[in-house]
């Protein structure tokens, strides 16, 4: 038996999901709002959640993500009167079981409800934890929602693919991946495709037999080789060289390699999970990427927000690159200023994890023997831009039109660019009386995007 959660506005929904449900055996509970809704899911325990999109007190798919996080990590469904292919992707791309469209039958729900709840029944919701390596710090929504995909990975022999920003930690998931996997007692290699040699690139790979070429005066193994019953971890996949990919696809075919001079062919059985921060789809679309190997790496695909956009995780990252730090120095104790946690969550993290790493390492040093640590510990360019950007929340910047700056520090691009957006959405509901459809349709973009941006900007509805 399931516990679900029906969230929409319409009473005749209500009756409709009550009665199948309760004849299904599944307790069963609705709400009229997100705030209804938040009160019920609050007290715990949901397995599936059908949350409708235009609420009276907002939208739920920009709640979807939130929902997901809960402790007992419900499946979304999400429900709409006016389906949008923007609004299915990104339904789907927050971890969102289905996106139906209204009108809904009895059967389609039935089927809908039989599906999830199957689905739930042979999942292990505590394995999530497990997935968990140290290092993965926070409990966001958007985590929780990677470490669900981590453990799905772990858990099925397939390719894993893992997308990502410039240090949101990719190579640390691989081997979340293969540290949760049956093949954890084995090897895990690392290879990246970033720094591969031209012309040594072949032998990286594949290894190769003594005097194989100039320089080559003993046997070695290649990194196909040495993952043998193990992970393969290629980085930045997209940089390996076109001429390379044939031969690579055949080794995952046949699982059969040749070395460089060899004249026998060996066996490899390994687990590849690679990762990337490019749009492979388009470099196969112009030609700088195989599509054959693309397709044959598309197996479970994980992609990894943005430090930006779970910034709940900032603190306890923080604290643990701290602790970190200490231990490995003679265990210092250090404590932390409040106006170093404001610096902090001023700044933007276009160097996401890594570049945070560095910034409390930095201050750590910065801060010697003092006991607390204080924003002027923190590198330069991180204090400059952290008080760009509150001058340019606080309306500080002062200008007209396209005119000159009056402000003390020049903007950023992205602090001018941030503010236009904001008087745009502003205009827009002025012009339109606040009349959501309406104003999509004069600015030329779908509902869900303009939800997007009030969210972004704080604009009242």
């Amino acid at each position: 038996m399931a516990k679900i959660l029906l969230i929409d506005d319409e009473q005749m929904m209500h009756v409709l999901f009550g009665d199948v449900a309760t004849g299904l055996g599944h307790d069963f509970e609705a709400a009229g709002s997100l705030a209804e809704g938040w009160v019920k899911a609050g007290a715990g325990g949901h397995d599936v959640i059908f949350l409708d999109v235009l609420l009276p007190d907002g939208n739920g798919i920009e709640e979807l993500a939130r929902f997901k996080g809960l402790p007992s990590m419900p499946e979304i469904i999400v429900i709409t009167g006016h389906g949008e292919l923007s609004g299915a992707a990104s339904v789907l791309q927050q971890g969102g079981w289905e996106y139906l469209t209204k009108p809904l039958t009895v059967d389609k729900i039935e089927q809908s409800v039989r599906d999830v709840v199957t689905y739930r029944e042979h999942r292990s919701v505590a394995s999530v934890v497990s997935a968990r390596l140290p290092g993965i710090i926070g409990s966001s929504p958007q985590l929780i929602q990677c470490l669900s995909k981590i453990d799905e990975a772990a858990r099925m022999d397939v390719t894993a693919m893992i997308f990502g920003e410039t240090g949101t930690g990719k190579e640390l998931f691989a081997r979340a991946v293969h540290e949760n996997s049956g093949r954890a007692g084995k090897d895990f290699v690392t290879l990246d495709c970033a720094s591969l040699s031209p012309t040594l690139i072949g032998s990286q790979l594949f290894g190769h037999v003594r005097g194989a070429f100039t320089g080559a005066d003993r046997s070695r193994e290649g990194v196909i080789s040495q993952a043998h019953g193990g992970t393969l971890f290629m980085d930045e996949v997209g940089e390996l060289p076109l001429d390379m990919q044939a031969s690579f696809l055949r080794v995952l075919e046949t699982g059969r390699y040749r070395p460089v001079g060899g004249q026998k062919e060996s066996e490899s059985d390994f687990r590849l999970v690679v990762a990337t921060n490019k749009d492979l789809e388009e470099m196969a679309r112009l030609g700088l990427f195989r599509k054959d190997l693309l397709y044959r790496l598309r197996g479970v695909s994980v992609t990894l927000p943005p430090l930006c956009e779970r910034m709940e995780d900032l603190e306890p990252l923080t604290r643990y690159f701290i602790e970190k730090a200490c231990v490995e120095h003679d265990g210092c104790h250090k404590t932390v200023s409040d106006e170093f946690w404001t610096t902090l969550r001023a700044y933007q993290w276009p160097g996401n994890v890594r570049e945070l790493k560095h910034a409390v390492n930095r201050a750590l040093a910065a801060a010697q023997d003092g006991p607390v640590i204080y924003s002027r510990h923190l590198p330069t360019r991180i204090r400059i831009n952290a008080a760009q950007q509150n001058i340019g929340e606080s309306g500080g910047v002062a200008h007209s039109g396209v005119g000159p700056f009056h402000g003390e520090i020049f903007p950023t691009l992205k602090v001018y660019r941030d503010k236009a957006e904001r008087e745009y959405v502003e205009m827009l509901l002025a012009r339109t009386a606040r009349n959501i459809s309406k104003a999509a349709e004069l600015a030329g973009v779908s509902r869900g995007y303009l939800y997007e941006l009030l969210k972004k900007h704080g604009v009242k509805r």
